[in-house]
């Protein structure tokens, strides 16, 4: 009877059990359902921080590589400038010649002087050159103020005005807005869903510190949170500076113009072979030939080109000195009035001198040498007298970069920051930087200093500048 009783008693204890363990199966299973839903979160927060860093990437290296197109138009800007220096140059280099090689046929035709004189002092080839200008009168009205020559030349000057000179203004002008406007349409790019706004930088403090994480717990994620972001230049001033042009640009102008023949010094002169007067028997008669592109202190190209004969003479009142005859003038002066102390000149030169000896005249009215001279100064007067105006002329400010920064790179920071509703701001940074760097398989240009002559511009990303304490 007993043992009946122990054993139901043992059966109702094991039926009072029944259940007890659902509720830690339950409990386990909400802890296992939360842990997944803040792994879920977590996940969310990791793909839109991701997302969100790669976008600031993505725009802060397109932004660097706009900075870095503009400074190479600026460079391929100044190498067309000095394109159309070099070009004006030209210009006026055959301008003179075209006045030149006419009046040197004018003279043949007028024997002023006989082309036979020519040939019997100093040869066969100068005979040749001086006869062959009998064609070459047809280009008398090339150089002239109306002519084709000065109308090639103002369109340069136009161009070079009105055109690249406006357009470099506006390429320094709009750097660093169409670098902010690439940076907005890049990020929108990425979030299409969301609006995108940039903000005036008020500091330039270091980089933002990021606000704790909070998991999101709302489904579906914010696709349409909207974005804004600053920029912090890592420079205090702008890259590039507005350049008159002074003596190193008029040197590099120079140096670019000394490639060319064309413009070198024509500077030529031939004597006749026996002795021509016994008081002097080391002088002989001359054949001086001048010719000089020259850019001259107000930036203005000018070209002269004369030839004379200088025969020797000799008198009782001042022994032996040169006659000079002009063959052949020529002056391009720009928007120069006068020419420059190189180029001995008269206003009042008679046409010619049937009413008073040549030598009487010049020692009496000019300080010209006619003794021991090198030049030409009565083809001078000529040219002088005969000038055409050309419209345009002188060289133009540049822009270039500031010389405290000529070792710098334009480097910038981004933080951009997107706003949810279910979580804090999530706020990334990124740093980008437009450089020099030549770039030539033979290594030519690896010397080079960073400037707006060569379009060696590139952009890459930099780690983020460090944290400024203070």
């Amino acid at each position: 009877m007993s043992g009946m009783y122990l054993k139901h008693r043992l059966n109702m204890r094991l039926d009072t059990q029944r259940g007890q363990a659902l509720v830690l199966g339950l409990f386990l299973i909400m802890l296992l359902a939360v842990a997944l839903i803040y792994q879920f979160g977590v996940g969310q927060v990791v793909g839109r921080k991701a997302r969100l860093m790669h976008a600031a990437d993505a725009a802060a290296y397109s932004g660097a590589l706009v900075q870095a197109r503009a400074l190479n138009m600026q460079a391929y800007i100044n190498l067309t400038q000095t394109a159309h220096q070099v070009a004006m140059a030209h210009l006026v280099t055959l301008g003179s010649w075209s006045q030149f090689a006419a009046a040197q046929g004018q003279q043949l035709a007028t024997f002023n002087p006989p082309a036979h004189v020519i040939g019997m002092m100093f040869g066969a080839q100068h005979l040749a050159g001086y006869t062959a200008s009998a064609a070459a009168l047809a280009l008398r009205d090339m150089a002239r103020t109306g002519g084709e020559l000065p109308r090639l030349f103002a369109e340069h000057d136009r161009i070079v005005r009105h055109v690249l000179q406006a357009a470099s203004v506006a390429v320094h002008h709009s750097m660093q807005s169409a670098r902010d406007q690439a940076i907005t349409q890049v990020l929108e790019q990425n979030f299409p869903q969301s609006s995108v706004s940039h903000k005036a930088l008020l500091t330039q403090g270091g980089p933002v510190r990021e606000p704790a994480t909070v998991v999101p717990v709302s489904y579906p994620a914010d696709q349409s949170a909207p974005l804004s972001w600053t920029a912090r230049n890592h420079l205090d001033k702008p890259y590039t500076t507005r350049y008159r042009p002074a003596a190193g640009y008029r040197r590099f102008l120079e140096d670019v113009v000394a490639l060319y023949d064309f413009l070198d010094a024509r500077d030529h002169v031939h004597r006749n072979n026996w002795m021509v007067q016994y008081q002097c028997p080391q002088l002989r008669h001359e054949l001086r030939r001048r010719g000089r592109t020259v850019l001259d202190s107000s930036g203005n190209w000018q070209s002269t080109d004369t030839q004379s004969y200088h025969a020797l003479r000799s008198n009782q009142y001042i022994g032996c000195y040169y006659r000079e005859y002009p063959m052949g003038w020529g002056w391009i002066p720009g928007r120069a009035n006068k020419p420059g102390a190189d180029m001995p000149y008269s206003e009042n030169a008679p046409d010619n001198f049937g009413d008073i000896d040549f030598w009487r005249w010049v020692t009496r009215a000019t300080n010209w040498d006619i003794f021991s001279g090198s030049a030409n100064p009565l083809a001078n007067s000529r040219a002088v007298a005969g000038k055409p105006k050309w419209e345009g002329g002188g060289l133009v400010p540049f822009y270039d970069v500031r010389e405290a920064y000529r070792r710098r790179p334009l480097g910038f920071t981004i933080t951009v920051r997107q706003h949810f509703a279910d979580q804090p701001t999530l706020v990334v940074s990124a740093s980008a930087e437009t450089f020099f760097e030549p770039a030539s398989e033979k290594r030519q240009y690896r010397s080079e200093q960073p400037g707006m002559w060569h379009p060696f511009w590139q952009a890459h990303l930099v780690p983020n500048p460090a944290q400024k304490e203070g």
